[in-house]
This record gives C-alpha cells, structure tokens and sequence, in this order.
C-alpha cells in the first residue's frame, strides 16, 4: 500500500517544521571541519554556487545567490564572473543572469552515472517522492560520515529542508547505520576506535557495543530507522541498496520526514522501498 500524503501531511502539521541543515544543530559535522583560510574559503563558495544551481534547477542573478548563501553581493559576484569566463557559468545579459553550463555536468559524470542522468537510481528516487511526498535522499560514506549526494527535496505543505552534500556522523546517525550494517563487526570496531580517537568532546565518543546491537537490529528488519537523533522532531528511514553497475560505493536510500508521520508509517514506508528498490533495480 502506497503511503498516504495526506496522512503524512497531518502528522508533519503536528509536529511542525524541521531542517536537517541547521547551521550548528545536534549532529552537524561541519562544526568538525578546520577553521578555514580566505583561500579555501573562496573555493568553498564555487561549489556552494554549484550546489545552489543544483537545487533550484533554473537560472538566477548574482544577488539572489547571494541573498541565499547569505554571502556579500560584490563577492559573490566577482565570483560568478569568474566562473563564467572558466565555461562554468553562462551570463544571460538580457536577463541579468546566470545557469551552470553543460561542462559542470560532464565532471562527475563519469564517476556515477547514475547519480547525474536519468537513470535507475533517479527513477527510483522520483518514485518514491512522487508516493510520499517526504525528502528522498542518497547517502554514501565519506570518511567517517555518510555523506547526502543526491536530494530530492519534500513536497508536503510541512516538509524538511536536507542540502545536497550534508555529513552526518557515521555512527550517529540512521543512514550511517544503514551502511556500517553491510560492514563486519571487526571492521565497525576498526572505525569506531577512529571515530573517537578524533573526537574530543566525551559526551559525543561512541559506544560500541550499543551502536554494535543497534546494527544487529538494522540488519535483521532490513533497514535502520532513526528520529531525533540528529535533528529534534525528524529523522529517517534507511535502506541498503544493492550493488549496481553505476556506482562504485555502496549507497544507501534515505526517506526523511517529521517524528510523527516516520514513527506512524515506519514498517509501511519501509516495506515501499523495498518494492521500489526491486522494481526499479532489478537485473
């Protein structure tokens, strides 16, 4: 049975909004990443504007990137310019503005297909949006994060906010559950002891025999499930997705929505995944 949007809608309204990209919620680890020279901080910006194309998927000015990245309007501008005259960005003189140009496209395009062209995976993930209307999203792991690197954002009236790119702890979090879950117990072991020996703060080391019974949970439901763990009021559902000839790494499919309307509809939005993932990812 497909999920019910309305249903979903109405628990989201009792719940009320939630974001996954709060700038220093529980569980953000960007905190975690070094403080940043000017220099590297510049180059953090090209791919913020890339990332802002990727999500609105249509052409903007300078100042609307820049009131949305919350970056200054001269700089970002200057910026933009500069990623027009390297073939990044196309200037549209008449209008004022800007859209990537099909050369940003072709630089991944050859690590994943999958992930950048209307292939499987999309299909499957515009499936599952079109039948729920919550975030669909694809997470790999990177370093000792699992890493969103695809979103298709909600569509329900209360819906979350997940940016493209979002780390989450690996052994935090439900889609970092879902893939320690295909690892063997040994190699958790192994990445927990990194995972801590670079944590400083105690309350945030983790436990391995709790996260080592969680796992054997994960495996024998077949997906993980997480809410308010990383974010108050939201959380996930996590699957494992089985190995395909577009990806090199192992993915992971994320349904993320509100506390209420996860908790309700857990066992039927899990079961809706499966039969998405057979579907669309059969041989």
């Amino acid at each position: 049975m497909a999920v019910a949007k309305k249903d979903l809608a109405k628990a989201g309204t009792m719940a009320g909004a939630r974001s996954f990209d709060a700038a220093d919620g529980p569980g953000d680890t960007s905190r975690d990443l070094p403080r940043m020279e000017n220099s590297v901080k510049s180059a953090r910006r090209v791919f913020d504007v890339l990332e802002f194309f990727e999500e609105h998927q249509r052409a903007a000015s300078a100042l609307e990137v820049a009131n949305a990245l919350k970056f200054p309007q001269s700089s970002t501008s200057a910026l933009m310019r500069t990623m027009t005259a390297f073939g990044y960005l196309h200037y549209d003189t008449s209008r004022r503005t800007y859209i990537p140009t099909p050369r940003v496209s072709m630089l991944g395009h050859w690590l994943s297909p999958a992930l950048f062209t209307k292939g499987r995976l999309i299909n499957l993930m515009e499936d599952l949006s079109a039948q729920t209307g919550e975030t669909i999203m694809v997470a790999v792991r990177n370093g000792l994060s699992a890493q969103y690197v695809h979103v298709i954002q909600a569509k329900l009236p209360m819906r979350l906010y997940v940016k493209s790119g979002t780390l989450r702890p690996l052994a935090r979090s439900g889609s970092g559950y879902a893939l320690l879950s295909s690892y063997p117990d040994r190699e958790v072991r192994r990445l927990v002891r990194l995972i801590n020996a670079n944590e400083t703060r105690p309350d945030r080391q983790v436990d391995i025999k709790a996260l080592l019974l969680e796992l054997r949970k994960v495996r024998a439901q077949g997906h993980a499930f997480s809410v308010n763990l990383v974010t108050p009021g939201a959380g996930v559902v996590a699957v494992n997705l089985p190995p395909i000839a577009e990806s090199q790494e192992p993915l992971v499919l994320c349904v993320a929505g509100l506390t209420d309307a996860l908790i309700a509809q857990e066992a039927e939005l899990a079961d809706l995944m499966a039969k998405a993932i057979s579907f669309h990812l059969a041989d």
